[in-house]
């Protein structure tokens, strides 16, 4: 079926200049966000600062056996009790990205949202499928709770979040917080979130060729994540694949209009709900998979301060 697509001008603009990453080459697509990046700061485009933010750099243990784990804490200054935590899992397909995908998202929940924020480097796919990247996730979840007292964090107030494939690792990590008895969850922020590996839903199947993320991406990602074969697919992993969602904690989701995984997020969002899980869901239109952290553009700069909004609301 043909769809008739119309874009917010400004992020059609922006996402016509993106990079276009073929997943099905992780090295090359790692290269590609390298240049990137260096094409970025020879336009004079600087990366977001706040004087009010202090960044902290870190490696804490990985699971048994595995890597330490580098995170960024993103520590408010003149804090004068404990606050929120935002535990983010960046996105980029399981496969690409570090601590600098979503560095504006940390930002803004230390700076606006008043958290600690902290980010954490997930081992990637291929090289380390799954359960590698979230068991990470889980880790830097637990570390966080254990080291409260040390960052000025209130246990019951963390959330955890993140874009695309952090998404599905914050939804994951919050099925493993239940399923093992904690970390408590106060918040799980779910932004245009991978939630399904078999790629059924009609944006997905629509989803050829789009800006930043496409149909033919999904297909590779979960290959370097899975493998091939698929019987027997975790809800770890997909967590679409779950047969109980309750108990969970309630959670925010945003999806974009032309973006292959759009119906993920809306359907996930429903099995929340029939689950007795709360959700607040946001549909944007006009809008591409990510488009929150492209160069700032009136939708994204709203869809920012809606989920500090959001946050704040869960941790007041």
């Amino acid at each position: 079926m043909k769809i008739k697509r119309v874009y917010d001008p400004e992020i059609e603009k922006q996402a016509a200049m993106a990079p276009h990453l073929d997943i099905a080459n992780p090295s090359a697509a790692r290269q590609t966000l390298v240049e990137a990046a260096k094409a970025m700061a020879a336009q004079g485009i600087k990366r977001a600062t706040d004087d009010r933010i202090e960044e902290i750099e870190r490696k804490i243990p990985g699971p048994e056996g595995a890597p330490d784990i580098p995170i960024r804490i993103y520590m408010p200054a003149n804090r004068k009790s404990a606050v929120p935590c935002f535990v983010n899992f960046h996105m980029g397909g399981f496969v690409v990205g570090d601590l600098e995908m979503e560095h504006l998202r940390c930002l803004v929940m230390a700076s606006e949202g008043g958290a600690v924020s902290i980010g954490v480097d997930y081992r990637l796919a291929p090289e380390n499928p799954f359960p590698a990247g979230v068991l990470d996730c889980y880790e830097a979840l637990k570390w966080a709770a254990s080291n409260a007292a040390e960052l000025g964090i209130d246990t019951g107030r963390i959330v955890v979040g993140g874009g695309s494939a952090g998404g599905n690792l914050a939804a994951a990590v919050s099925m493993m917080a239940r399923d093992k008895g904690g970390p408590d969850i106060a918040y799980q922020m779910l932004f245009y979130p991978v939630t399904d590996d078999r790629c059924e839903t009609d944006s997905m199947k629509n989803g050829k060729g789009l800006y930043v993320w496409d149909y033919e991406n999904s297909l590779c990602m979960w290959e370097h994540y899975l493998g091939k074969d698929r019987t027997n697919v975790s809800h770890y992993a997909a967590p679409a694949r779950a047969n109980d969602l309750s108990g969970l904690p309630p959670a925010y989701i945003i999806a974009c209009e032309h973006d292959a995984l759009r119906d993920e997020g809306i359907l996930f969002a429903l099995q929340l709900l029939n689950a007795g899980i709360p959700v607040e869901l946001h549909v944007y239109p006009g809008t591409v998979h990510g488009f929150d952290m492209l160069t700032m553009t009136d939708l994204s700069g709203r869809a920012i301060q809606d989920s500090v909004a959001a946050f704040k609301r869960a941790t007041a």
